[in-house]
């Protein structure tokens, strides 16, 4: 509603429209038509002639003043997606309230503090979700879409895609990548292996030092015997007993930049024999001094539970084939930074769909991807051309915590990209349909929420809480939004406002399964099933 006061328009919204309760008994003994009616509106900003929309109100109403219904021109010169602005824009789709009036957001608006899109299953979240990937490709923009259910394999020749761990159900052209072990940070490694903190990590560290250390040398092509014996057996585990305490420093010390590189390759089927290697006395029989010493059976016992691990994850090929892949699975890595050099493609889709849960593999990886593009970001590689990562099913990646009460790591790699990405061109659209499980810190990032149906209450506490500009007047209209429908809401938008989003070229594969062959016998029904009429 429009109400004018003075020469100036106090732009407000309907909260409730109704007869007032105190005079029940005075309809009941009317006889005339007339029936009393009275309105409650809220507030919300000002609307200048010009057409420009201000937060706060100019002057407050007096009695008498005259309300109109607002126009559909003055509700998108409030929320400010008019496109006389100028800026590039983004067309979500129309208004509610007018089907016939396009709601185009400007994309600094839209992406520039992050966005989020949720909602209930089957209320269009993937829908708008595919809408935004397909118009970014339109733009000539860059979008990273991890899709965690490989609903937006649909997308076509619209994107590239990568998948994990292999491409059963995905279309032809897909091509399977992994991340080798050694692009995992240390703290990616304790999640994965999750050693204990006293006994099992100081020697898988020194396990993986000096695992890098022989793989140093074997990488050294120059003649030097006095280090040759650190390359064993082509990169297996190297046995310390009895070998010299000072060939083994100097070695250390020669090949220190490859030892303290974070991803310096390493052989990792060779991890459970190192760590076990690692557990001998610092001298050896007979208290001899310049020599490593013989096994230590007490440190042997205290490993033993991650020597087990370690050999149970060698066993599960959809894991290895991931951290170590074979011949023709290409390094995720470098596809995605060969992507980012690709001036003609502008959507990559990474499908998690054939990915393991085991061992939180899929955070863990996810993780890897987002420290990867945040360190990325951070050498301002997305300034000129800002980037925007997609994560559906957002819930499973953000915030995570591995492990127990004695060894634990925090996953957070993509609330790193929520809270500083901004400032480096990178930001971040999470899609989720339970945002009560996201972080209240991510939300609280968030610039504009596209808000699909949504009927649990902590998940609609949640999205109060986030968004200010959201209250419980408007959240009460959540639960009754259609499929496709949604409300925006954002630090850029004065009043939260209603929008059809519009169908994407080609919907995401989303559809429910198929109880069409769940028929009762036609003669005789089964007990308790009653046939249809």
């Amino acid at each position: 509603m429009v109400i004018d006061v003075e020469g100036i328009a106090i732009f407000g919204r309907i909260l409730r429209v109704g007869t007032p309760a105190n005079r029940a008994e005075e309809l009941l003994s009317e006889s005339g038509p007339k029936v009393p009616v009275e309105g409650r509106i809220q507030l919300l900003s000002t609307l200048e002639l010009s057409g420009k929309a201000t937060r706060g109100i100019a002057k407050y109403p007096k009695v008498g003043d005259a309300v109109f219904a607002a126009s559909s021109e003055a509700i998108l010169a409030v929320i400010g997606t008019s496109p006389s602005a100028g800026a590039p824009t983004l067309r979500l789709g129309s208004l509610s309230v007018d089907e016939s009036v396009p709601v185009d957001v400007p994309l600094s608006r839209l992406f520039g503090r992050h966005v989020a899109v949720v909602g209930a299953t089957g209320s269009g979240k993937s829908w708008t979700l595919g809408h935004l990937a397909e118009s970014v490709a339109v733009l000539r923009g860059k979008m990273i879409l991890i899709d965690a259910t490989g609903e937006f394999r649909t997308l076509g020749d619209r994107a590239r895609h990568l998948a994990f761990g292999s491409t059963a159900g995905e279309p032809a052209g897909v091509q399977c990548v992994g991340i080798p072990h050694y692009m995992m940070r240390e703290s990616d490694r304790n999640a994965f292996l999750n050693p204990s903190a006293g006994s099992q990590l100081p020697k898988l560290r020194e396990a993986v030092r000096t695992l890098r250390l022989v793989q140093a040398v074997a990488d050294d092509t120059s003649p030097d015997p006095a280090h040759r014996v650190f390359a064993s057996a082509q990169g297996a585990a190297l046995s310390k007993t009895g070998n010299s305490v000072q060939a083994f420093q100097t070695a250390m010390q020669k090949y220190i930049g490859n030892v303290e590189d974070p991803h310096y390759p390493f052989n990792f089927r060779a991890l459970a024999d190192q760590v076990q290697c690692e557990c001998i006395w610092p001298t050896g029989p007979g208290q001899k001094t310049g020599v490593f010493g013989g096994p230590n059976n007490n440190e042997l016992s205290y490993v033993s539970s991650l020597v087990s691990r370690i050999n149970d994850l060698l066993q599960i090929p959809e894991i290895m084939n991931v951290i170590d892949p074979p011949n023709g699975v290409l390094n995720a890595i470098d596809e995605m930074e060969s992507w980012l050099t690709d001036t003609s493609s502008h959507l990559l889709r990474i499908s998690l769909r054939n990915l393991t849960f085991a061992n939180h593999l899929r955070e863990i990886i996810v993780n890897i991807l987002g420290q990867t593009l945040l360190g990325w970001a951070r050498l301002d590689r997305f300034q000129k051309s800002p980037l925007v990562v997609a994560v559906d099913e957002a819930h499973q990646f953000f915030d995570v915590t591995v492990g127990d009460e004695f060894a634990s790591t925090h996953l957070n790699a993509f609330d790193g990209i929520a809270k500083e990405g901004r400032k480096y061109g990178l930001t971040v659209c999470v899609a989720t349909q339970r945002p009560g499980d996201l972080p209240s810190g991510v939300l609280s990032q968030v610039g504009m929420t596209i808000v699909h149906r949504l009927a649990d209450g902590r998940d609609r506490q949640r999205i109060e809480q986030a968004a200010a500009e959201i209250d419980q007047s408007a959240t009460k209209l959540l639960p009754g939004l259609v499929p496709g429908e949604a409300i925006l809401v954002g630090v850029d938008f004065p009043v939260p406002v209603s929008v059809h989003i519009q169908k994407p070229v080609s919907p995401p594969a989303s559809d429910g399964p198929d109880y069409g062959a769940w028929k009762a016998p036609s003669t005789t029904p089964s007990s308790g099933v009653r046939k249809a009429t």
